[in-house]
């Protein structure tokens, strides 16, 4: 699905009890609703929960967050020949602006490896949590917030500009620390790009 297609199929779970509603909109993908945010998002309801299966990384409902993201994108960056890893993550840019994982689909067959998520499955999951991200901080997003901040500090890391690490220690405070490492080590080259488009 393409994202706003996705954003469109997800429901806004506004009553009940947390985590008591749940879908599957890819394999390995599981979201529950409402999330503990629900009440934070217009209209209310929108917050949900992303949690993920995988055999390579032996999770089953694991909460997927922000410090899975960057710590994959370390491992993939570590272990992947560099054009490989400027590839997918310029998929995964698309996948969160507007394109669609399963156009990828072919391209990963086959392609897992155990300790990783597999890449395909991350790419489900990115886009499902920019969602997530997009029905609470949408007024964010001109300014490079929002849906893109996870993929501001993933850029970084893929660029080998800072560390998985430090992107996990300052990212729950948002935009600034992104833009300080940004300021104090340059701008990923992908983020120049979705700073120009937005």
């Amino acid at each position: 699905m393409k994202f706003q297609e996705l954003h469109d199929h997800i429901p806004y779970a506004k009553g009940g009890k947390e985590k008591v509603l749940r879908m599957t909109p890819y394999p390995g993908i599981t979201l529950a609703m409402p999330g503990r945010h629900a009440k934070d998002t217009k209209p209310i309801g929108g917050d949900f929960v992303v949690m993920v299966n995988s055999a390579d990384m032996g999770w089953v409902n694991h909460q997927f967050k922000h410090d899975d993201i960057f710590l994959d994108i370390a491992n993939k960056t570590d272990n992947w020949p560099k054009m490989t890893t400027e590839m997918f993550m310029g998929q995964y840019l698309e996948i969160i602006v507007e394109g669609d994982p399963d156009d990828y689909k072919q391209l990963y067959v086959g392609n897992g490896v155990a300790g990783w998520v597999h890449p395909l499955t991350f790419l489900y999951a990115v886009q499902a949590l920019a969602v997530a991200e997009h029905r609470r901080y949408a007024q964010h997003e001109p300014a490079g917030g929002g849906r893109f901040l996870p993929f501001r500090y993933a850029a970084g890391i893929a660029e080998q500009r800072w560390s998985a690490e430090e992107a996990i220690k300052v990212q729950k405070y948002g935009r600034p620390p992104v833009e300080k490492l940004e300021k104090e080590r340059g701008t990923p080259r992908l983020t120049k790009e979705l700073l120009s488009a937005i």
